[in-house]
């Protein structure tokens, strides 16, 4: 959640070279099981890379490999013709994030809150008549999008889990990011690392990875952007990208444009850039953040981007869990109360 500067180192690793960095990160955390031995320390840094025994999707079921390019849409959706509808879930966990996508019958869940929310998530989860997640997306590691992922992970049956590129920052090594390794282990869920082209089928929607974060210390950095496209709406989101992942997504050359936007980094003013902002053009912007919260989200420069834009505003410390959705061709949004 803080603010922090980011530095962009190369990106034009060789694959040597790269083997040979990833030679160094598995010999360093070698280096730092046996000294964890020695001193009896129980963590998962005392042991192998929390990367080793998790299942790898194998390229069956549902996903394609990375296209070369993004197409754009050459309308506006305006309805499925089957009749399948697609409902966008803007959950109040809080200064936290999570979002649920529901396509037909499938669903995908976008981060998942923090440990405070563990409970009201699950209900809110269950409420919406989920039983199986077909994709849970985690955006990057911060505390406040993986609080209780866990519990999701334990609660829920997950067919595959979308990971940041964590060879762009250092691996986190927080309790709460290993127990959702721990429990994506256990049961043996299907993982893959997010990069820019990647797509995933959900009834007749496609959810597409626009970008995979950029090279960074900062966490918000490494989010995983992308945007999802069915029948009746289009809809994209930036995790807590800053201002480096909406400069990448720009020079990628990626099909921005979108009905609905979820403001980057909870509205903060690090995030939503005024030439990003031209280039997605929401019809509605939900900004997910806490009441009264200590980061003076939503931050008033990024409400009055928005607004300059003619973008409809809804957040969830005003108006509670946020529901969008296609009725008789028209955009429609319905929220827990009422804004004061």
């Amino acid at each position: 959640m803080a603010k922090r500067k980011t530095s962009r180192r190369s990106r034009g690793k060789t694959a040597q070279q790269q083997a040979a960095l990833n030679n160094l990160i598995r010999t360093l955390i070698g280096l730092a099981a046996a000294l964890a031995a020695i001193l009896g320390v129980n963590h998962y840094m005392g042991g192998p890379s929390p990367w080793e025994g998790l299942p790898v999707f194998d390229g069956s079921s549902s996903v394609s490999a990375p296209a070369a390019s993004v197409p754009a849409s050459s309308s506006a959706p305006s309805g499925s013709a089957s009749g399948e509808t697609t409902t966008l879930r803007f959950l109040d966990v809080g200064q936290a994030d999570a979002t649920l996508i529901q396509q037909g019958s499938g669903f995908i869940l976008i981060d998942a809150a923090d440990s405070a929310h563990d409970e009201e998530l699950i209900h809110d989860l269950q409420a919406a008549g989920v039983q199986t997640i077909d994709l849970l997306i985690m955006t990057h590691p911060h505390a406040d999008h993986i609080g209780a992922m866990a519990d999701v992970l334990e609660t829920f049956t997950v067919k595959q889990v979308l990971l940041p590129d964590f060879d762009k920052a250092p691996l986190p090594t927080t309790r709460t990011f290993e127990k959702v390794l721990e429990q994506i282990e256990t049961q043996n869920i299907p993982t893959v690392t997010a990069e820019p082209g990647w797509t995933f089928t959900l009834g007749e929607g496609t959810l597409t990875v626009l970008g995979a974060g950029v090279e960074t210390k900062n966490y918000n950095e490494l989010s995983i952007a992308g945007r999802f496209d069915s029948p009746d709406l289009t809809y994209l989101f930036t995790g807590d990208g800053e201002s480096g992942v909406e400069q990448d997504l720009l020079d990628s050359g990626a099909n921005l444009s979108a009905q609905v936007y979820k403001a980057g980094h909870h509205g903060s003013s690090t995030s939503s850039g005024e030439k990003f902002l031209s280039y997605v053009r929401p019809q509605i912007s939900i900004i997910s953040c806490g009441v009264d919260n200590d980061y003076g989200h939503p931050d008033a420069e990024t409400l009055d981007k928005l607004n300059a834009i003619g973008a409809q505003i809804y957040r969830t410390d005003l108006q509670g869990t946020i529901t969008v959705r296609r009725v008789n061709g028209q955009l429609q949004v319905e929220t827990e109360k009422e804004a004061a």
